[in-house]
């Protein structure tokens, strides 16, 4: 494969919109450069990782963005003074070693990410491209910004496509032709408050001219986001890949996610971090688990006890709730979230705000106090609640007729009857117990349509995708974007067959 062919087997994967390039990994939600970034990275639906290396004393290339081991070990090692097993020996703060590219590639082999390969250390560009080509690697681009390091490649007839980084103030095009690269890559993250308009009509134009595809730096701000999506360039590299590689329905089958006790497959459940993490990914809604403290403070968690989601235990009301916003939360997950805490339920229609809405499960709280905060946020129009007890939601309907409840289809032996019980906002669906063909019935009588869907199975996913509920209630939004992703490859499909003639079903 030549490297104008792997050029353009990555640039036809952003289109329509530019490829997810995770910086360092996962490396806003766990430590950069490890496995266990990546791996999250992978999850989070990043189509590449940005991944640095460096070279230890035996010539063995490993993945570090510093020279030295202080800032992510605590131990002044540097690699290059060190062999690649004396190395190991160290553990980086999250307990993984300093991993090799070898071990790095084999796991984008799993996955199925590419990789763009920054070098650090001179000389390694070379045994990076032996690798990659002795373990039959194609989606990887190289880069640097050291212009001897790209231009050697060059020079070398490199059969991956080339980059050159290119530092705030520099010309990107001098760069690109004294390094013979293939794409710039531009790290401007710092250069202004709205870095995006650097990216004028006459600079993309020249690009477009020169045939320099353009690799956005890290970016986390959500209005930068948002214009570089819009621009023609190849990638846009996050620490939040997320943030780039979120869900994004069709117009014509806009379905919702509701993400169940938030991203919880991520993140720990029922957190504040879970639920910005959903939002962030492109979730319209968070669904979250009500109870009361015991000073009768309104607060989220799942469990009656707390033995299992924080660090203290016994059961949920009996702790205040200043008890409960200072316990731990997040560790029982991840380290990474041991600030977490058990947050109020105001704290969430706060961030629920300007951020989509929420699904109110109410465990054990009086109706009139989850009434009264919600109508404090004036967050009646992005909630809907539900309780497994019907008399609830019976009280919501009766005494709140401003807000919208949820009634579960299984709860009752037909369509009609739950319909008589009082017209809910949401009918939710089992997608393996009940009827999905009643869905039109539902609609005519005002209702929207969730599906509860916590299946991991693609093809699954893919076949409730089609039949366009108005939301599903899920564990995990990525895989469903994922199987959405399918989805929308499959219509195309059938769209270019159906204009060609082509019958699918022959």
């Amino acid at each position: 494969m030549s490297r104008e062919h792997v050029r353009q087997a990555i640039a036809a994967l952003a289109r329509p919109e530019p490829l997810c390039v995770a910086h360092r990994g996962a490396s806003g939600h766990r430590l950069e450069n490890t496995l266990e970034a990546f791996a999250l990275a992978a999850h989070l639906n990043a189509d590449m990782w940005e991944i640095d290396v460096h070279l230890t004393a035996d010539g063995i290339c490993v993945v570090s963005h510093d020279a030295n081991l202080l800032k992510h070990a605590g131990v002044d090692v540097e690699i290059a003074q060190f062999t690649f097993d004396e190395l190991r020996k160290y553990k980086l703060n999250n307990g993984e070693p300093v991993p090799s590219v070898r071990e790095v590639i084999e796991l984008a082999q799993r996955t199925g990410c590419g990789l763009y390969v920054e070098l650090k250390a001179k000389g390694s560009g070379p045994k990076v491209v032996a690798l990659l080509e002795a373990m039959r690697f194609d989606r990887a681009v190289l880069g640097s910004f050291d212009i001897a390091q790209v231009a050697e490649l060059a020079e070398a007839a490199c059969p991956y496509p080339l980059s050159v980084l290119v530092p705030v103030g520099a010309d990107p095009f001098v760069l690109a032709e004294a390094a013979g690269a293939d794409m710039i890559h531009l790290c401007w993250e710092r250069a202004s408050d709205a870095p995006h308009e650097l990216l004028t009509d006459e600079l993309m134009a020249e690009a477009g001219r020169r045939d320099l595809p353009i690799v956005a730096w890290h970016e986390e701000r959500e209005r930068e986001i948002a214009a570089l999506r819009k621009l023609p360039i190849l990638a846009i590299c996050s620490d939040l890949p997320e943030m780039i590689s979120g869900y994004r329905p069709r117009k014509d089958n806009p379905i919702e996610i509701v993400c169940h006790r938030g991203a919880n497959t991520v993140a720990p459940e029922n957190t504040l971090a879970g639920a910005a993490l959903a939002y962030r990914m492109g979730a319209q809604r968070v669904e979250l688990d009500v109870r009361t403290s015991s000073d009768g403070r309104l607060v989220v968690i799942h469990d009656d006890t707390l033995a299992r989601t924080t660090n203290l235990d016994g059961p949920v009301a009996n702790r205040t709730q200043e008890e409960l916003t200072h316990c731990d939360a997040g560790s029982w997950f991840h380290a990474r979230y041991a600030g977490e805490v058990v947050s109020e339920l105001g704290d969430y229609l706060s961030l629920a705000k300007h951020r989509g809405g929420l699904f109110v499960e109410i465990k054990a709280a009086e109706v009139r106090r989850v009434m009264e905060e919600v109508a404090a946020h004036d967050a009646w129009t992005y909630c809907f609640f539900w309780c497994e007890d019907s008399a609830v939601i019976d009280r919501i309907q009766a005494g709140y007729p401003q807000a919208r409840t949820m009634r579960r289809r299984q709860d009752f032996p037909s369509l009609d009857a739950l319909l008589a019980a009082g017209k809910p906002y949401v009918i939710e669906y089992d997608y393996r117990i009940d009827d999905l063909s009643e869905f039109a019935r539902a609609r005519a009588a005002g209702a929207r349509i969730m599906v509860r869907f916590f299946s991991e199975v693609p093809d699954d996913a893919r076949a409730l995708i089609a039949l366009k509920p108005d939301m599903v209630n899920i564990d995990d939004p990525f895989v469903f974007s994922r199987a959405y992703d399918a989805w929308l490859q499959s219509e195309a499909g059938r769209t270019a067959d159906t204009n060609t003639g082509t019958n699918t079903d022959a």
